[in-house]
């Protein structure tokens, strides 16, 4: 079978659909999207813009550092992909000559979210040792940069993989963002109550405005607080799969940590936001957060938009499944 090199990356592509439902935190996800798109500044493009006059790989020394090279070709890389979770040979690929034809062709249809996640996080800490090397001279082997992979995956102590029931009286909003470069910033949740029922699902989109993982999640439970005052919830569990803004959030709340960064006066309107209200934020894992990445997803398409009772209609699956697999508090 021959495949065409030239994949389409858009918000209805495989590629997106398989990187974006990964189960792996937002970093890793965003670092994969940037690297299909190869928006990563390796030095086979930093050449080109006269910023380096050196474009082998800096790892290897052999061959011109394309995304491709770095992430999955290189010698290095293949030993990493080799001894992950995945067994992966790089060398029985074939015809592969970028990392979306790879992800296009040989992941989306015969991986699960869960071993996507680990394909993102493998992609990031790649990249993690690359920039470790270049910009510090600190040399990682296969099993630490496997292990760097491994500390990315969200640690809920005990934390079930499914949507678990808020208790009543209790309204639960679970959240979720995803950032194209270029485009924007989408957000997506969805209100729930202890039966189950959908009270309220919303999307928003912030056109040409592409931030940090961690900034867009803030900015998403922003926008999440501000629409349970005007619906009327006061006792809300908000509920997170981005573990760096629940640990930011919890240092800023115990006065642990402090300073003028955007994220932190982002958190700390949030934790005035809530004061006096009863709510509660909540670190999950990505497989509990599942229809609000989906509404995230769709929200490039339908902007800023609030339903009463119900989900849009490309959400509905996986609503059904959250309520099939739901579990009690």
């Amino acid at each position: 079978m021959v495949y065409s090199s030239s994949v389409v990356l858009d918000s209805r592509s495989s590629v997106w659909k398989g990187i974006w439902h990964a189960e792996a935190p937002v970093t890793c996800r965003s670092l994969a999207w940037r690297a299909c798109r190869d928006e990563l500044p390796v030095r086979s493009l930093l050449v080109q813009s006269g910023l380096v006059d050196n474009a082998l790989c800096p790892i290897c020394g052999r061959l011109p550092e394309t995304v491709t090279h770095a992430l999955l070709l290189c010698d290095d890389a293949k030993l990493v992909w080799f001894a992950s979770p995945l067994g992966l040979r790089v060398e029985s690929l074939r015809g592969v000559s970028t990392l979306s034809q790879w992800i296009d062709q040989y992941c989306v249809d015969t991986l699960d979210d869960e071993a996507m996640g680990v394909v993102c996080a493998t992609m990031w800490a790649l990249w993690h040792r690359r920039n470790a090397w270049v910009f510090h001279s600190k040399g990682m082997d296969c099993m630490q940069v496997l292990a760097k992979a491994s500390s990315m995956f969200v640690v809920v102590p005990d934390g079930p993989d499914a949507w678990v029931l808020p208790s009543s009286p209790y309204v639960k909003v679970n959240f979720a963002a995803a950032v194209k470069d270029n485009v924007g910033t989408a957000m997506g949740m969805i209100f729930r109550d202890s039966f189950g029922t959908t009270r309220a699902s919303g999307t928003n989109f912030l056109e040409d405005e592409c931030f940090e993982p961690q900034i867009a999640e803030a900015l998403c439970y922003k926008w999440a607080l501000e629409q349970s005052g005007d619906l009327g919830f006061s006792e809300i569990i908000f509920e997170t799969d981005c573990q760096k803004l629940y640990i930011q959030w919890n240092q800023l709340k115990q006065g642990k940590a402090s300073d003028d960064s955007y994220l932190h006066s982002l958190l700390e309107e949030c934790i005035m936001m809530i004061q006096g209200t009863g709510s509660s934020l909540r670190l999950v894992r990505p497989t509990a957060n599942k229809v609000a990445q989906c509404l995230a997803d769709v929200a490039f398409d339908y902007g800023e938009k609030v339903w009463m009772g119900v989900v849009p209609e490309e959400v509905s699956s996986h609503l059904q499944s959250d309520m099939a697999n739901a579990k009690l508090p």
